[in-house]
């Protein structure tokens, strides 16, 4: 490997660094960063990190469920993912039929209409079963695997699609219980468009669509690189109507009977802490700009994710290091040096007294 690149995290947060391949041959370096806060009167950044996850987490069985976490090894995301994974419940906790739930971050507006378990009846759906909370998750849109083995490939793991019961067994209604407002009304002989919150898996349409041409010729030429053809878009795991060309700090979210209050709102903090790109022959500095934002309500957990990625270059000054968080100018100069830091004062170099993140 070409890489042998040191991290060093002086913040709260979660950071690390992969290396892989890209269509090229060239070796290229992804460093991930993971920041997690918590409502605390406020957010505030949470006690246990949400660690970078180096591959998919399943919500269940990994055979059958969605994807709850996507790994974070993506190199580029050319949009910002919203992504929520999250709970509806009825207004007041008191048991309802149909509820609604809304999403606001930016330039992304979402409602999903939420309906209780129904049964095939007479041609068409039993009235809904009124609930108090139900997951939005993708097991309970429409879609689904039918007994012979077709899918809708828009979502293989939900309801309806030519009678497909739910991936996840615990899901006893025969209809979706998640919906777009337009389509509330769809009967068993309707397609409506599959919808949820959560992640879209990596091969389900649109997105696998951005992945490239697998065939003859990748096999014969380019294997086992990725293809040349491949479409950045398809590290992009939100659904397309969570994706905004950008989100400053500072940015209010809105959810809307996602938690049992009905309505959490909050800004986007700022991941103050710069990210310090030690070369050989100089040092670069660049901040943490979201590309990613997890939201878990239930739990009342937001996380920003952001990565940078280094290729190889040949008779190019190397990466040698990369330092997060604020440290001061002697320990960077003694990196870059490479001589150790020393301070007849004492600690390792980090200004404690800067801000990792501003509200």
């Amino acid at each position: 490997m070409a890489f042998a690149v040191w991290l060093e995290n002086r913040t709260p947060f979660a950071a690390a660094t992969h290396v892989q391949v890209d269509a090229e041959g060239q070796e290229a370096l992804v460093l991930m960063l993971s920041a997690s806060f918590e409502e605390e009167g406020g957010l505030r950044p949470a006690g246990e990190q949400t660690p970078v996850a180096f591959a998919d987490v399943p919500g269940g069985d990994p055979a059958l469920s969605s994807t709850r976490y996507e790994a974070d090894i993506a190199p580029v995301k050319p949009a910002v993912d919203v992504i929520v994974n999250g709970v509806a419940h009825a207004p007041g906790g008191r048991a309802a039929a149909e509820v609604q739930v809304g999403l606001r971050v930016g330039p992304v507006r979402k409602v999903l209409h939420v309906v209780g378990d129904r049964a095939r009846a007479a041609g068409g759906y039993s009235a809904p079963r009124p609930f108090v909370t139900m997951p939005v998750v993708w097991e309970r849109g429409w879609g689904g695997t039918a007994e012979d083995g077709q899918c809708e490939v828009r979502n293989p793991v939900g309801i309806g699609f030519r009678g497909a019961r739910s991936a996840d067994p615990a899901v006893l209604s025969e209809a979706p219980n998640v919906l777009y407002p337009a389509e509330a009304a769809a009967g068993p002989g309707d397609r409506p468009a599959p919808a949820g919150m959560g992640v879209v898996g990596r091969g389900w349409r649109p997105r696998i669509g951005f992945a490239g041409t697998y065939d003859q010729a990748w096999i014969d030429n380019q294997w086992p690189l990725p293809p040349k053809d491949f479409d950045p878009r398809h590290n992009l795991a939100a659904p397309q109507d969570q994706q905004a060309p950008a989100l400053p700090p500072g940015t209010v979210a809105t959810l809307v009977n996602l938690t049992p209050e009905g309505r959490w709102e909050f800004r986007l903090p700022r991941i103050a802490a710069p990210v310090r790109l030690i070369y050989d022959d100089r040092v670069e500095e660049t901040d943490f700009v979201p590309d990613t934002v997890l939201i878990e309500p239930e739990i009342r957990r937001v996380t920003l994710k952001a990565r940078r990625v280094f290729v190889t270059r040949r008779n190019a000054p190397a990466l040698r290091e990369i330092a997060f968080g604020h440290v001061s100018p002697v320990w960077l100069n003694a990196r870059r040096k490479r001589k150790a830091y020393l301070n007849p004062l004492g600690g390792d170099g980090t200004l404690t007294d800067r801000p990792t993140w501003l509200p």
